[in-house]
Parts: C-alpha cells; structure tokens; sequence
C-alpha cells in the first residue's frame, strides 16, 4: 500500500503541467521554444550547384505550330554562265588530275586512246573546228586536211588533236572508232595512219594528166564556158605542165581561134 506522501506527489506531478499552461493561457506568455536537434549545414559542392542553376537562363523552345509558320529562305539563284563556267574548270581540274595520275580504269574501258593522250592537259580556251562532220562516205584525205588546218589554227597539242578529231565523226566513221581496241591510239600519227588506211576506198582517185584530154567543147558551148571548164579539171591535176595544158586545151576546142588556158 502506497505511503501517503508518494501519493501527494505523484499529484503533483501530474497537476504541475496542467497549472503551468493554464498560467500561460491566463498570462499570454509564449510557449517555451522546443528545439530539435542542430540542422546540419549543406557541403559545399550542393552550394555551387545551386548558384549555377540560378545563373542558367532557359533555353526558349518554339511550339511546332509557330516553327511550322517560319518561312524557310530560299537559296540564291546561281546565274547559268557561272554554272557553266564551273562545269568547265571542274573539267580542266580534271584533266590536271589524269595528267599527274592517269585516267581511272573505268573510264579508260572502251576507249582507243592510250594514258598519254587522256592526260594531255585541256586548255581553258579550247575551241573544236567549225568542219563538217565525217561519215565514211567522202575523200578521207580532204577532211583530215581540213582538221588539220583547224589544229594548227588552235594550237592543239597532239594528245587534244586525237580527242578533238573524233568529235567530227558520225555514223560509219564513229562506229569504226568505237570498235578500236583499248590503247590501240598512242598519237595522232598513228590515228592518221589507222583512219586514212579505213577510208582508202572513199578516196577520189587521182586524175592523170591523160584526163585533161577528155575534156572536150561541146557544140554548142561558147569558148568562155569551155575554158572554165578546162581550167577547172586542171586544177585537179597539180602536176600537169604549161605545155600539156595547152596540148589538151587545143585538142579539146573545136574553134578555129583556140587559146592557152
């Protein structure tokens, strides 16, 4: 059984509490603070991480409706000389790369011409000749002539005379050179000599001085006409003399006053 003094203290005990509050409601004294434990400081990389995120500045991002609305420029138009112009010093560029390389294999397959020719350097400037084109059907001999002319005309090397001649061939002439073999052309010599042999049929046959005394005045065609004529098939035979000219031309006319062409 309890003592009567432990009794009256655990009384108190338990009024102690009660009596103080109700003393602080009565008084309007604050509350006693309670205090937990020390709050801890943050190291100190969490503090550079947060004054580095308050200095990045968002980046603004468009909605797709308004990205859509942003017309897009239009590239500048490219003048059509300066197209042309570049197209040309690509291939000279080139040309430059075949001389210091050679031509690629693939686009060696196919083509007559040896490495020497493909890599003859294209000048800047080149121009083809203004000649007719060759079919296999004329003098052979006449048309080399006329390349010929033009080359020495434009100064072309003999690399740019094998490629510039082929580009006045067509038809018969163009598939004789398509069926060449592969490096069977090492120089415009032997080019010279493989299309004048293929051609030789073509060839006019060359007039005799003999022929000069077929050509005779007709009945009625005035000694002005007939002496063009003459002069004419003349010209056809280089090798004739004054003297045979003038033989032929007086056998020839049925005039009573004939003259020397």
């Amino acid at each position: 059984m309890e003592n009567p003094n432990q009794a009256a203290d655990k009384q108190k005990a338990v009024a102690a509490p009660i009596a103080t509050q109700a003393l602080q409601v009565m008084t309007g004294a604050p509350s006693p603070v309670v205090t937990g434990p020390p709050r801890l400081a943050p190291p100190p990389e969490a503090e550079v991480l947060e004054e580095e995120g308050e200095e990045e500045a968002p980046v603004p991002v468009l909605p797709a409706g308004r990205r859509r609305d942003i017309p897009r420029p239009e590239p500048p138009e490219v003048p059509s000389q300066w197209l042309a112009r570049l197209e040309h010093l690509q291939k000279g560029l080139q040309d430059v790369k075949y001389q210091i390389e050679g031509a690629p294999e693939d686009e060696r397959q196919g083509v007559p011409f040896t490495d020497t020719v493909m890599a003859d350097e294209l000048p800047l400037n080149c121009r083809t000749p203004a000649i007719a084109e060759y079919d296999g059907t004329t003098d052979p001999m006449e048309h080399l002539s006329h390349f010929e002319n033009a080359a020495l005309l434009y100064r072309y090397t003999d690399g740019i005379r094998c490629r510039v001649f082929v580009t006045t061939f067509a038809r018969a002439a163009q598939q004789w050179f398509n069926q060449l073999p592969v490096g069977a052309i090492e120089n415009f010599q032997e080019f010279h000599s493989l299309f004048l042999h293929q051609f030789a049929s073509s060839r006019k046959l060359q007039k005799t001085e003999l022929s000069l005394f077929v050509v005779r005045q007709k009945d009625d065609e005035p000694l002005k006409e007939y002496l063009q004529r003459f002069n004419t098939a003349a010209l056809e035979v280089p090798a004739a003399t004054q003297e045979v000219k003038a033989s032929a031309f007086s056998q020839g006319s049925w005039t009573e006053t004939s003259s020397s062409p």
